[in-house]
């Protein structure tokens, strides 16, 4: 038995670890049909992390992805499942594939260094989701898994038309872009945003993950646009 018991043991803690990744398909982005790339290449250096400067995301850190704040049952993009690469790794990686799907600049590549006379930096202060945690949808899925195949089938579908309030907020501040010697050649600020509504929960809290993927998209999507115009008739 003690055999069994610890052969068992690393199995089920395995199976406890969940990874959350970053990510989002950019084969549909759409471009607009008057807006034109910068003629550059551009080397996106990994943002800085600098979350932690930040009270309100401590959260994330310091707690599983369902907690209790300010008295209220919560589901939160904890970090404790972004643990195959670090989030700035992530978020930058998918923002330069964004970038290239948009032409924005005739080429935008991930801490290559190579062959770009410019790179830009910046820092990330907030990646942040949080909604209300639903025991309604807790129930349906744990009902019907106790009526077999069909009943589990029922049990989520109900879950997954259920939603609850929520909040998303992403912010990347100190954008820069940089000759390849250092010269500064663009401040180009803070960009945020807040993203609040009704999002979907099954009970379980991994769908706020899905959401904040989601809601980084259409951050992404805005903030290049927003380099876009910044930069067309920037001195480069």
């Amino acid at each position: 038995m003690k055999k069994l018991l610890l052969f068992s043991l690393p199995i089920i803690l395995i199976s406890c670890v969940t990874s959350r990744y970053i990510n989002y398909s950019v084969n549909n982005i759409i471009v607009p049909k008057d807006a034109e790339s910068i003629p550059i290449n551009v080397d996106i250096r990994t943002l800085t992390d600098n979350r932690a400067m930040i009270e309100d995301n401590m959260v994330l850190f310091t707690d599983p992805r369902e907690t209790t704040i300010n008295k209220k049952r919560m589901c939160i993009n904890s970090e404790k499942h972004y643990n195959q690469e670090s989030v700035v790794n992530q978020i930058t990686r998918i923002l330069v594939k964004h970038i290239n799907s948009a032409k924005l600049f005739s080429n935008a590549t991930f801490n290559e260094n190579i062959d770009s006379i410019y790179y830009l930096t910046g820092a990330l202060y907030c990646f942040y989701g949080e909604q209300e945690f639903s025991l309604k949808a807790k129930d349906a899925v744990a009902i019907g898994a106790m009526f077999g195949l069909v009943g589990g089938m029922i049990g989520g579908a109900i879950s997954d038309n259920i939603k609850t309030p929520g909040t998303i907020v992403i912010e990347i501040s100190d954008l820069k872009l940089f000759r390849k010697d250092g010269t500064l050649v663009k401040d180009l600020g803070n960009f945020s945003q807040e993203y609040k509504g009704d999002f979907k929960e099954n009970g379980s809290c991994w769908c706020i993950y899905e959401t904040v993927n989601v809601k980084l998209k259409d951050f992404n999507t805005k903030l290049i646009e927003k380099l876009r115009v910044d930069l067309m008739n920037a001195k480069l």
